[in-house]
């Protein structure tokens, strides 16, 4: 009898075949599909599995804009000690890639695991978790390999946030070792209630523990993109500190202002003390210097750095062993580095020589152009100087021009060539140090621009009312600056409450003020106060705007705030105003929704600027139902963009039903596992819009955070939402409702179902296949993730670098998931091959 019993459950009919249970939603003709010859079907199968893919791209693109919508929103708050008011995000940019955003990219993975755990009865199935590991692969390998290459040629692109990229990295290491375990380890195919618990509460652990790495709480790494070690004066002691400032007035020879000497101080990247630091030496006023060495063994004075030579510094050569026994005669400078102030006027360069100071030694010399160039920085030099016996100095006199606008520090160089000396059978040679820099310390304070009042209310009115805001500048008027300005909706809606407006300020040499020219529409609807922003940014000539106002230095942000008329309406406007209700978003949202039918019906969504082409309309028509669909799905302007997000959401699920049922379709007609077909066509076709994404971001963002960074995070996020979820409903489910009937017969011919069928039911899942593509998996993301790594340390950043080795990686990381892909579909044939169903 237990005989026949496991034969009937072995002789289980597939979905694919007369009879079968079918899925959710397929066939759509029932038996009489499933008579259909098995070649027709699964190609008919297959171009409606990429039909979907397509549609799934689509409403994905949906979502992400709902997401955006909902991430981007500002508010005002009060600041406590300045009380002025500032505009921040609402969400933290860490928090909001690690949840909505992962989310949007991992959707239809996450929604296609939860859908075929309803599809299956509670059961567990391969088409979910493989699509999942599948998805990780083909993120984790194939995206970072076309986000290296597509970098265009000569530039590097390295991830910033390396605290927060630690943890995701490391996270989505542990979650596919913590999938492992589950599954072949502590509970071997047996997924417990904590087991499901715990792997979902790891993702509000992942937010938070992220979250303090953003902060600066927790991991405090070291950006290693510089090439120079910087020290600024908080490095040096107050006794230190207070010689270093006298000896810089002595030496530069005048008055210097607190700014100049902060910047020959260290406050500043490139000041004085980055080189004084890259050159090897701690204390400036305390150090001997190469100068200082070579002056004493040529018999020179040891007090040549006190000479008076405008504003310069000059820097010490680096200590180096003796040198072989030298010529009769070297030249060379003093010092390879100096700093010299732009209001100097001449800078005195001295050039000297050691050696047997009784002969007559002549050296040529020449400037040459760097980052400060001639004529606009510095008047060219070039010429021959002669030393009488005797002389063991002599000076190349530069002119410095001022051009009185605010600049980054520059430097040119000065080289020696062509020595000689006038006595036959002498010797005279160059210095190691027959090159010098000199850098031009900027002294122009840049311009800063602000406005006299950061919110600015502005009574409505029934007719357009404009309004002027006036903008100020202070510092730096001898240069021509711009900045860009843009209004930007807050509670008040762009079009009906304001007109938009942007554009380039430009303020012209000496002058102080502009006016910005806004228009407020006139209305009589009952509404409350409202407001917009007024946003100034990309300030030029190295101008900033007034820290202590909205915005920071980077951004000048302005306040507008439309106030009703303070008219007695009766109870209809006490009654809407209690309601709070905006019916310009309202208005606005309903010419959107509108919008998006007609767009629908247009090739490229209606843009006229380009003609399509035969392949625009082809896709077009393949995608018309799709598009005129998803136009149902509320725009992005009710809500706040939550009601396009639960929409889209909704849609996202829809489809991702349909594939699940396509995909077990396509496996069932061509006898492939489930669990191939989700870590191959699944996979890939889910998979795709992200890549198209991340490849543009990696070519477009000066870092790799949006393009290669955030794969760690949503790889996590598979795990915790995509598994946590389905599972801890499985097993709490299972565990309510006991052993069934149709429990025993679906595992009685498991090797383990004596252990299974005791205490109460089991949510099973079969961790053979799955834990084998899991381990895969993991070894091949270890690789590629110290692959990365080490790609930051030789080249200065993971994605990019030379041609070469660029490619080189590519292959290794696309080759990494072949052999995912190969490996576990070889070991899901076997398991088929080796099954008695």
């Amino acid at each position: 009898m237990a005989e026949e019993e496991g034969q009937d459950s072995c002789d289980k009919v597939k979905i694919c075949d007369i009879g079968g249970s079918g899925g959710l939603l397929l066939p759509l003709f029932g038996d009489a599909e499933q008579e259909w010859r098995p070649g027709l079907r699964a190609v008919l199968y297959l171009l409606g599995l990429l039909w979907l893919f397509a549609a799934v791209a689509n409403v994905s693109d949906i979502f992400m804009s709902s997401i955006e919508c909902i991430t981007s929103k500002k508010k005002t708050i009060l600041h406590h000690g300045t009380k002025k008011r500032h505009t921040v995000k609402v969400w933290n940019d860490t928090v909001a890639n690690l949840t909505l955003m992962a989310l949007g990219s991992s959707a239809p993975e996450i929604m296609l695991s939860i859908i075929e755990l309803f599809r299956n009865e509670m059961y567990s199935g391969d088409l979910g978790p493989s699509t999942i590991v599948g998805s990780a692969a083909f993120n984790l390998f194939c995206i970072s390999a076309v986000c290296i290459i597509a970098i265009p040629k000569g530039e590097i692109r390295k991830i910033k946030e390396t605290g927060v990229y630690a943890i995701t990295a490391s996270c989505s290491l542990l979650a596919y070792l913590w999938l492992y375990l589950i599954v072949s380890v502590i509970s071997v195919d047996v997924v417990e209630i904590w087991e499901g618990i715990l792997t979902f509460l790891m993702f509000p652990v992942l937010i938070l523990v992220a979250f303090a790495a953003d902060k600066g709480y927790v991991l405090p790494v070291k950006d290693e993109g510089g090439d120079h070690k910087v020290m600024s004066s908080a490095n040096l002691s107050a006794e230190e500190l207070a010689t270093l400032e006298a000896d810089l007035k002595q030496e530069n020879g005048m008055a210097l202002t607190d700014q100049e000497l902060a910047k020959l101080r260290g406050q500043d990247s490139k000041s004085k003390a980055h080189y004084r630091v890259s050159s090897g030496v701690t204390k400036l006023s305390r150090s001997r210097s190469s100068a200082d060495s070579m002056a004493t063994q040529g018999g020179a004075p040891r007090d040549m750095k006190n000479l008076q030579l405008s504003a310069v510094v000059p820097e010490p050569i680096p200590g180096t062993a003796p040198a072989p026994p030298i010529p009769t005669a070297i030249l060379g400078f003093m010092a390879p580095n100096y700093a010299v102030l732009e209001s100097a006027g001449i800078f005195k360069l001295p050039v000297v020589r050691k050696g047997d100071l009784s002969l007559p030694v002549d050296v040529d010399y020449k400037s040459r152009n760097g980052t400060a160039k001639a004529p606009d920085d510095f008047e060219a030099v070039e010429g021959r100087l002669h030393f009488s016996p005797g002389e063991d100095t002599q000076i190349v006199a530069i002119k410095i021009v001022d051009d009185g606008e605010p600049e980054d520090d520059e430097q040119f160089f000065v080289d020696l060539s062509n020595p000689s000396c006038g006595i036959e059978d002498a010797i005279a040679s160059l210095d190691k140090c027959c090159s010098a820099r000199i850098i031009i310390v900027d002294h122009d304070e840049p311009s800063i621009l602000y406005s006299d009042h950061e919110q600015i209310e502005v009574l409505e009115d029934d007719c357009d009312k404009p309004v002027a805001i006036t903008i100020r500048r202070k510092n730096g008027l001898k240069c021509a600056v711009t900045c860009r300005y843009r209004t930007e909706a807050h509670t008040a809606t762009e079009g009906i409450d304001y007109e938009k407006a942007e554009g380039v300020l430009t303020f012209e040499p000496n002058q102080l003020s502009i006016e910005i020219k806004l228009k407020i529409r006139g209305k009589g609807l009952y509404e409350g106060k409202e407001e917009f922003h007024l946003v100034l940014s990309e300030a030029t000539c190295m101008a900033t705007f007034d820290p202590a106002t909205d915005g920071g230095a980077e951004k000048c942000i302005i306040t507008i705030a439309i106030i009703p008329q303070e008219v007695e309406r009766g109870f209809m406007g006490a009654t809407m105003r209690w309601l709070r209700l905006d019916w310009d978003k309202a208005a606005m949202g309903c010419t959107s929704w509108k919008e998006q039918f007609i767009d629908a019906l247009h090739v490229s969504g209606g843009d006229e600027e380009d003609e399509p082409s035969s392949l625009d309309w082809t896709l077009h028509v393949i995608t018309l139902p799709w598009k005129i669909l998803f136009a149902i799905i509320p725009p992005t302007d009710f809500c706040g963009g939550w009601s396009c997000f639960h929409g889209s959401l909704l849609m996202i699920g829809f489809v991702t039903a349909l594939i699940g049922d396509l995909a077990s379709l396509v496996g069932c007609v061509m006898n492939m596992p489930d669990a191939i077909t989700a870590i191959s066509l699944v996979a890939l076709g889910t998979s795709l819009p992200d890549t198209m994404a991340s490849k543009a971001a990696a070519e477009q963002d000066p870092y790799a955070d949006a393009s290669v960074g955030n794969v760690t995070g949503s790889n996590s996020v598979n795990v915790f939402l995509g598994l946590g979820v389905p599972w801890t409903i499985g097993s709490i489910y299972w565990a309510s409702v006991g052993r069934t009937a149709e429990w025993q017969v679906a595992y009685k011919n498991e090797a383990s179902f004596a252990s299974w069928d005791q205490d109460g039911g089991k949510f099973i899942v079969i961790g053979g296949d799955l834990g084998y593509s899991v381990a895969v998996f993991f070894g091949g993301a270890f690789v590629c993730l110290n692959t990365l790594y080490i790609r930051r340390k030789a080249f200065g950043g993971e994605l990019g670098g030379p041609m070469i080795p660029r490619y080189i990686t590519g292959v290794i990381l696309v080759s990494l998931w072949f052999m995912y892909i190969g490996l576990s579909a070889v070991k899901s044939m076997e398991t088929a091959a080796a099954s008695t169903c």
